[in-house]
């Protein structure tokens, strides 16, 4: 069976490799330029929020099951509207430091894979093995969660298919990165 340490090529070029691929779907490609859209009235609406604090907010809020069936909270939620918030902290964002977070989360991605593929597949194994394997491996990992945002977050199915398709490609450039640098018996 092959160690991390034998896995440290093909965890650090996954790693890589995600990091400018979703630079390419994100900054390069089309596809995700309209699934952040525009308020209404982003001026009023920025001026009526004010200096909220970064955090995640749902509106109407309840906070306890109890709450939940309060006449009150049940007349807003109906009369809506109702959402989730985030709020992100004032000024700038850090790209230099979003990306280094981001490829460090890339390297723990691949990191566990290797960890599942070193249990399972032996040195010297077929490629293909390899390949189906770690591909399936990433994939879970990297596109595991948007279901949970569909289903309890209402994000819209286009903006889903499309960072699941983001995932594929991420899944399938690293199982073919492992499967190239596999170690040898």
């Amino acid at each position: 069976m092959p160690t991390l340490i034998d896995l440290w090529l093909p965890i650090l070029l996954s790693g890589v490799a995600v990091f400018f691929l979703s630079f390419i779907m994100w900054m390069v490609l089309p596809h995700h330029r309209k699934d952040w859209i525009k308020l209404p009235d982003e001026d009023g609406t920025m001026q009526q929020l004010g200096d909220i604090p970064a955090g995640m907010y749902t509106f109407p809020h309840c906070g306890t099951p109890e709450e939940m069936k309060d006449p009150a909270y049940i007349a807003k939620r109906d009369k809506g509207p109702s959402g989730l918030l985030t709020i992100v902290p004032r000024g700038p964002m850090n790209m230099g430091k979003s990306m280094f977070y981001s490829f460090i989360y890339n390297v723990i991605v691949a990191v566990l894979v290797a960890y599942v593929a070193s249990i399972v597949v032996r040195k010297g194994d077929p490629g293909g093995v390899v390949l189906q394997l770690t591909s399936t491996v990433f994939f879970l990992g990297y596109a595991g969660a948007h279901g949970w945002y569909l289903l309890w977050f209402s994000h819209t199915p286009s903006v889903i298919w499309k960072s699941v398709a983001d995932c594929l490609v991420y899944a399938v450039a690293c199982g073919f990165l492992f499967k190239a640098f596999w170690p040898a018996v």
